[in-house]
């Protein structure tokens, strides 16, 4: 039996994601939750359409996350555009989901946006060279 995956890096999040999302020409915002050894228990979509335009609240990224038994999570989301520079609503809805996240103790580890050629970037990381 294969031990599952386990996503410690925005490299490991953006290659377990790559083979869904990248593909894509829409917007897609996925979640896998981790177990306490950052180890995938699942991964489901919670939104079509990207973050804003298809409504994605904390509470629907938070409820998959229960509903899967995380201990922790990360998101990914993919750009089709190929460039995989987060936008200023990427990081605002990302911070009020790690705010929620923090309050009901199910942290979010990190949001990872990915490209169909392969480039990727971590929001997390973004933000604090902003």
């Amino acid at each position: 039996m294969r031990r599952p995956k386990r996503l410690r890096r925005p490299r490991d999040v953006a290659r377990f994601f790559h083979a869904t999302l990248a593909p894509l020409v829409h917007e897609e915002v996925w979640i896998a939750a981790l177990d306490a050894h950052d180890r995938v228990r699942g991964a489901r979509m919670v939104c079509r359409g990207g973050l804003l335009s298809g409504s994605l609240r904390a509470a629907d990224v938070l409820r998959a996350a229960l509903e899967l038994g995380a201990v922790a999570f990360v998101m990914a989301h993919n750009h089709p555009s190929g460039d995989p520079a987060p936008s200023d609503d990427d990081v605002a809805l990302t911070h009020a989901i790690e705010h929620a996240a923090h309050l009901i103790g199910v942290p979010l580890q990190d949001h990872v946006i990915v490209t169909p050629a392969g480039r990727f970037a971590s929001i997390f990381r973004a933000a604090s060279s902003r």
